[in-house]
């Protein structure tokens, strides 16, 4: 009786391993983001697993662009994530009766006359939300990423779309672009008669408990916005610290990662405070998640600022949008049938590493969805054109330097036409790469988005000339010097 008693005892006081020693529901995600952060370099990342009434589960690793630790505090730049912000707010003037989908946007904006006027006049507000107005992808490069001080207001910066030609009427093709959003930003100026960020503050991002949310340049400072993290020939450096004071329409809003979760409770409430009170109605929320349907008939796979139908099983009913700026990248997602969505901010980004770079968002959601990952990304893109960029650079540098050096020889070195021509047509060959590209942007633009790879084409480039101008002046010498030594 003596030993049992004993053995019972020792049961009763056995150490009983702590849950949090059991697997949790969220492990598997957790781990799938940090080899996604570890493959692509990510110097630091913050999700979260969200419900109607805020966080389920988070988790943040490494450091910002001034080397602190990442918290749930850290402000991030959301990047087009301000799209569907944006339409919500756009939203709320619709069922104030302030504005109407239908409006045209000439009637608010009147140097609006993109495509000539005949285009203009039918553009509506719809249009502009749902991305079918008929602005190219290029447009985005005339109005958006000013980040100098003393920027235009977005109505100052409509006439540089004018002009522009137009890649169907109204309604008719679908094509992403900032641009429609900077027109949003100015056509809610226009009616409200107040700064963009004043009112999106106020109507949405308040209600919505985003209290802490970047919506322009004073709260950017105020919230010690640190800078975000881009690729240079491989390496993340913090070098990215611009913002555009009139861009939180399209893509200059942020905040930490409560802010962003906040939105992303707000919404799964369809669009009602914390309280209840109702900022959107039932028809609004259908609306903004109702794919559009071009007038071939054909889907968009865009809603009213969301991206929808665009994904395969299980995120097919899902409704989502990713976002991006220099240095910074944000995934947010909603899956309404199961009432959670996914957050999540990276403050490294790449326009020519984007795929790999929003895997860890799209591939989280699959995990949380109940699927698996799809095939990873390849960051190759990136490589291939930033290194191959480089070594024709180097190369055209030395190329140049030996040209220089048979110059200077006495007597005169040879230099045949084949050779010539030779080297006319490699020296060429930035051209060949450098003009197409400044025919759809700016060399500022480039040298925001691909710091990298622009800063080696324009040594390529200016290398390239060097090396023409030098073989060509060397085939000079030559002609003469044969014509005198007959």
């Amino acid at each position: 009786m003596r030993l049992l008693a004993l053995l019972l005892c020792l049961l009763v006081l056995a150490p009983v391993a702590p849950a949090s020693a059991q697997p949790g529901p969220y492990e598997a995600i957790d781990a799938f983001v940090r080899d996604r952060m570890k493959a692509t370099d990510t110097p630091g990342l913050a999700y979260a697993v969200v419900g109607p009434d805020g966080p389920i589960h988070q988790r943040t690793w490494g450091s910002d662009g001034n080397g602190e630790p990442v918290t749930p505090q850290t402000p991030f730049l959301w990047g087009s994530v301000a799209k569907p912000v944006a339409a919500t707010a756009v939203m709320t003037l619709v069922q104030a009766g302030r504005l109407r989908l239908t409006d045209r946007v000439v009637d608010y904006l009147p140097d609006f006359r993109f495509g000539g006027a005949a285009h203009a006049r039918r553009v509506t507000i719809r249009h502009l939300l749902g991305q079918t107005a008929g602005l190219p992808e290029t447009a985005t490069f005339k109005v958006a990423d000013c980040l100098e001080s003393g920027c235009p207001t977005p109505a100052e910066r409509v006439g540089a779309l004018n002009g522009g030609e137009p890649l169907g009427p109204p309604g008719t093709e679908y094509a992403y672009t900032s641009a429609n959003y900077l027109l949003l930003t100015a056509v809610v100026e226009a009616v409200t008669g107040r700064p963009y960020a004043e009112y999106l503050r106020r109507a949405v991002l308040e209600p919505a408990g985003m209290k802490g949310a970047i919506a322009d340049i004073g709260s950017a400072e105020k919230r010690n916005l640190p800078p975000g993290h881009q690729l240079l020939w491989g390496v993340p450096s913090a070098i990215a610290d611009g913002y555009d004071e009139h861009g939180a329409g399209y893509g200059y809003l942020g905040g930490d990662l409560n802010d962003l979760a906040a939105f992303a409770s707000f919404q799964l409430r369809s669009g009602k405070t914390a309280d209840g009170k109702a900022i959107l109605t039932p028809e609004s929320v259908r609306l903004m998640r109702e794919e559009g349907t071009l007038s071939s008939g054909e889907g968009s796979g865009y809603g009213l600022g969301w991206s929808i139908n665009a994904l395969d099983a299980p995120l097919d009913r899902a409704v989502w949008h990713t976002g991006a700026t220099f240095g910074y990248a944000s995934f947010l997602i909603l899956l309404p049938e199961k009432n959670i969505a996914l957050v999540l901010e990276q403050n490294l980004y790449g326009f020519l590493h984007n795929d790999a770079v929003m895997h860890a968002g799209l591939g989280a959601a699959r995990l949380l969805a109940g699927g698996t990952p799809s095939e990873t990304p390849s960051a190759s893109t990136y490589y291939l054109t930033v290194w191959g960029i480089t070594a024709l650079a180097l190369g055209l540098v030395l190329a140049a330097g030996r040209s220089a050096l048979l110059l200077r020889r006495r007597p005169a070195a040879s230099s045949s036409r084949r050779r010539t021509a030779a080297w006319t047509l490699i020296g060429a060959l930035p051209l060949l790469i450098a003009v197409p590209a400044m025919s759809r942007t700016s060399p500022g633009q480039m040298m925001n988005w691909v710091p990298d790879a622009f800063a080696a084409l324009c040594v390529a480039v200016a290398a390239g000339l060097a090396t023409i101008a030098l073989r060509v002046t060397l085939a000079l010498r030559t002609t003469r010097s044969r014509r005198a030594g007959r």
